[in-house]
C-alpha cells in the first residue's frame, strides 16, 4: 500500500485505492459475476394407469329379468344355478318321447328315443340362459348318445335289396330268358340328413320318408340279346336245323345227321370256322378208302363238302350235300349235311363265333 504524505480527503482516498486494486487485480477478477441459466422444469409426472377392472366371473353372472324355460323361470339365477334347477325339473322327461319313423322302399323303421338315450343339454340350455336377453323363453335343446345312435343308422344303412342278372337256357325250339331285376341300397348320408335335424329340433314331424340308391344288374335280357344275337341248334331227333335271331326262331331247315356209329355228337359248341368251296381234309379213317389222308379241292366232284362250311370241332362242321336224298335220315360220317341251297342262306346269317348247339 504506498504511503501518503498529506492528508487527503476521504473521497479522493477512496477512489486511489480503488485504483491501486485495479492496479493490482486482473480485469476479469473486477467483472461482474454471470448469472447462471434457469434450470428447465421438471416434466409432470406420468398419471398412474387406471386399475384393471375386476373379470367378472361367469359363474356368479346372473340371467336376465323373465328368462323362463317353459314354465320353470331363471331370473337372477347364475348359469350353474339354472343348470342345477333344470337337472333337477327335468331330470325324468325328455324333449320328445315320439319315435322317429323312416320309411324305406315302403316298410317303417321305428328309431326309439330309449333306445340313443335322447335327453334335454341342459349345459346348452342353461349357457343360452345366461347370454339370453330379458323375458326370453328358451327353446329345447336335445343331445344323445352318439355311439348308439351311429349304430342304428350302421343297421338301417347295411339294408338292401340285391339285383338279379337275366340268365338264359339255350333250348332246342325255344330260347327261356329270366328277366334280371333292379336292386337298392341305402345312402348313410341320406339317412342322417333326414334324422338328425328332427332330432335337434323337436318341433318337426317325425314320420319321414328315405329314398334309396337303385342298383342295376350287370347282365339284362337286352345284354343277352346281343350277346345271344344268333343262335344256331341241331335237333338230332326230327333232322331240323333251326337259326334264331335275337333269341326268337328265324328259320328252320330240314337237314341229315351222322350214321349209326359215326353219330353226331350233342354238346355245346361255336362256328370256329367258315369256307366257301371248301376242300375236303380226307380223315385217316377204314370208311375213306383210297381217299384216306388226302385233300381234295374245294368244288370237285368226289368232294362231299358242297357250297359251304361252319367249322364246329375236330372235322365236325354243318355243310352242303349233293346226296339230298339223305337229308331228314342219318347218313353222315359225323357232320351235319344240308341242302346247298339252305346252306348258302345259313352261311350268310351266321357270324364267327355263333352258339351252336347240338342235341
Amino acid at each position: 500500500m504506498p504511503s501518503f504524505p498529506h492528508r487527503v480527503a476521504p473521497a479522493v482516498r477512496t477512489v486511489l485505492l480503488g485504483a491501486a486494486f485495479a492496479a493490482v487485480l486482473p480485469a476479469s477478477s473486477l467483472a461482474a459475476p454471470r448469472q447462471a441459466p434457469a434450470p428447465a422444469p421438471a416434466p409432470a409426472p406420468a398419471p398412474a394407469p387406471a386399475p384393471a377392472p375386476a373379470p367378472t366371473d361367469p359363474r356368479k353372472a346372473v340371467i336376465a329379468a323373465g328368462v323362463k324355460f317353459g314354465d320353470i323361470d331363471l331370473s337372477g339365477k347364475t348359469k350353474n344355478q339354472a343348470k342345477s334347477i333344470l337337472r333337477g325339473a327335468l331330470q325324468a322327461q325328455r324333449p320328445s318321447s315320439e319315435s322317429v319313423v323312416v320309411k324305406i322302399a315302403g316298410r317303417p323303421h321305428r328309431l326309439k328315443m330309449s333306445t340313443i338315450t335322447y335327453r334335454f343339454d341342459l349345459e346348452k340350455i342353461a349357457k343360452n340362459a345366461a347370454s339370453a336377453p330379458p323375458n326370453t323363453t328358451l327353446r329345447p335343446v336335445a343331445t344323445w348318445s352318439t355311439p348308439k345312435l351311429d349304430g342304428w343308422f350302421r343297421s338301417i344303412s347295411s339294408m338292401t335289396k340285391s339285383t338279379r342278372n337275366a340268365t338264359i337256357r339255350i333250348g332246342i325250339t325255344k330260347q327261356r330268358v329270366t328277366g334280371s331285376r333292379n336292386g337298392w341300397r341305402v345312402d348313410r348320408k341320406t339317412l342322417e340328413k333326414a334324422v338328425l335335424p328332427v332330432l335337434k329340433d323337436t318341433s318337426k314331424e317325425r314320420d319321414l320318408r328315405v329314398g334309396v340308391v337303385r342298383t342295376k344288374p350287370a347282365v339284362t335280357a337286352a345284354s343277352l340279346a346281343r350277346q345271344y344275337s344268333t343262335i344256331v341248334t341241331v335237333d338230332r331227333q326230327t333232322f331240323r336245323l333251326r337259326l334264331f335271331k335275337s333269341l326268337k326262331l328265324s328259320k328252320s331247315y330240314k337237314i341229315a345227321v351222322g350214321a349209326a356209329g359215326h353219330g353226331t355228337p350233342a354238346g355245346m359248341y361255336s362256328v370256329t370256322s367258315k369256307q366257301v368251296n371248301p376242300a375236303w381234309h380226307v380223315p385217316n379213317s377204314d370208311w375213306a378208302g383210297d381217299l384216306a389222308g388226302q385233300v381234295i379241292p374245294g368244288g370237285a366232284p368226289n368232294n362231299p363238302l358242297k357250297a359251304r362250311w361252319l367249322g364246329l370241332r375236330d372235322g365236325i362242321g354243318i355243310h352242303g350235300t349233293s346226296e339230298t336224298w339223305s337229308l331228314g335220315s342219318r347218313a353222315s360220317h359225323g357232320c351235319i349235311r344240308m341242302h346247298p341251297s339252305d346252306v348258302i342262306d345259313l352261311f350268310g346269317r351266321v357270324p364267327m363265333g355263333t352258339t351252336v348247339k347240338v342235341r
